[in-house]
């Protein structure tokens, strides 16, 4: 008996505002579905965040249904709770997945404080009960105890989907719901989403809680556990009494975040491209890059940044962490020869000895043929 757990699928995600990026989270789901008939599953169960929104665009829905057939053509299941991103934000409008599943019928959707809490599974007199309950936020954590320990699993094989933060993966304050410790007992496997990158714990009763993660990168936190662990889902094997867990991998465009000195940017930008071209993805890859050293030089690294074009999808500055090194002065002195306040001034501007040198240099030989050459030196400076 062996399922597929994938979760925060972020169907719709546009990061940056590229099709290119849609595309890569349209380009993972089709990869989870592909994967699901290979190894013939006998359910896909997701635990939130289907789509990036809970008003999915149409492009969004219909890639979902036309990537799901493949599923229903093999009688998969595909069993679902909302996530935080599909929760509706306006009382009277409802969650896109009981469109999909009360109105279309294409999905199970499982919201755990109403109606049937439960999926069965039967294969070979082995019974798995799928339970689910629908992401909580912080204002309804009491509620969501209650339902937690109002559960009482009597499948042969129980599994729990979850979409909660807990406080052992995100310990900040508003960021969880539940501990560990408030999981009920019985199940052998607790299925969760909402955190993006893989965590996998087994529990002291043998049982396992797995976040699966997102299948794409969607946030930049996420490139170092992807460079470790990979992207993708598990496979879950509940024949045991135990669950045996694998998981596998998605094909992902690679992402990068990689520290650049502006003071010698175009050596940087050759290591950039040996490492880019080392990479085995034929898709290009996504370079978040770290502007460090003077910030004075930043707006020619700036520039020069562009030979990396037709080596990457983009390139974009996640954070300029340059800084002024030009020496504080004091400020311009206010009596003395005209030369001498206009070398005050430039030096209370920022301006070093040679700079302002040549900058009175060019003021005095303004009209002489001299000047284009001092103009060029200073550029250089």
């Amino acid at each position: 008996m062996q399922i597929l757990h994938i979760s925060d699928t972020h169907l719709g995600s546009r990061r940056y505002n590229r099709e290119s990026r849609e595309e890569d989270v349209y380009n993972a789901f089709h990869q989870l579905m592909e994967i699901a008939v290979r190894e013939h599953v006998k359910a896909v169960i997701h635990t939130g965040d289907l789509f990036d929104v809970y008003k999915p665009s149409n492009r969004a829905l219909k890639v979902f249904v036309d990537e799901t057939r493949v599923l229903r053509e093999n009688g998969v299941p595909f069993i679902t709770i909302p996530g935080d991103h599909d929760t509706p934000k306006v009382r009277e409008e409802v969650y896109p997945q009981r469109l999909l599943g009360d109105s279309l019928g294409l999905i199970k959707v499982l919201l755990g404080d109403s109606e049937k809490s439960f999926y069965e599974l039967r294969e070979d007199n082995l019974s798995v009960k799928i339970y689910g309950i629908r992401n909580m936020s912080n204002v309804f954590k009491e509620r969501l105890l209650q339902i937690l320990g109002s559960l009482k699993p009597d499948g042969d094989r129980n599994v729990l989907m979850l979409h909660q933060g807990f406080r052992e993966m995100l310990p900040y304050d508003n960021a969880w719901q539940l501990e560990i410790g408030n999981l009920p007992k019985g199940f052998q496997y607790y299925a969760c989403g909402h955190v993006h990158s893989r965590i996998e714990n087994v529990l002291p009763d043998g049982s396992r809680l797995v976040v699966a993660g997102s299948p794409e990168i969607i946030r930049e936190e996420e490139i170092e556990p992807w460079a470790k662990k990979g992207k993708g889902g598990y496979l879950v094997d509940l024949s045991g009494k135990e669950p045996l867990t694998q998981p596998i991998n998605v094909d992902v465009r690679p992402q990068l975040v990689e520290k650049v000195r502006v003071d010698d940017v175009d050596s940087e930008i050759d290591r950039l491209l040996s490492k880019l071209q080392g990479l085995s993805s034929k898709r290009k890859p996504i370079l978040h890059l770290i502007l460090e050293g003077d910030s004075a030089r930043r707006a020619v690294a700036l520039k020069r940044l562009s030979r990396l074009e037709g080596y990457v999808d983009f390139y974009r500055v996640y954070k300029d962490e340059t800084v002024d090194v030009r020496e504080k002065v004091s400020p311009p002195q206010t009596q003395g020869s005209v030369e001498e306040l206009m070398a005050s001034y430039l030096k209370a501007q920022g301006y070093n000895e040679g700079e302002v040198k040549l900058i009175l240099e060019a003021v005095e030989k303004y009209d002489s043929d001299e000047a284009l050459e001092i103009l060029r030196k200073f550029a250089e400076m």
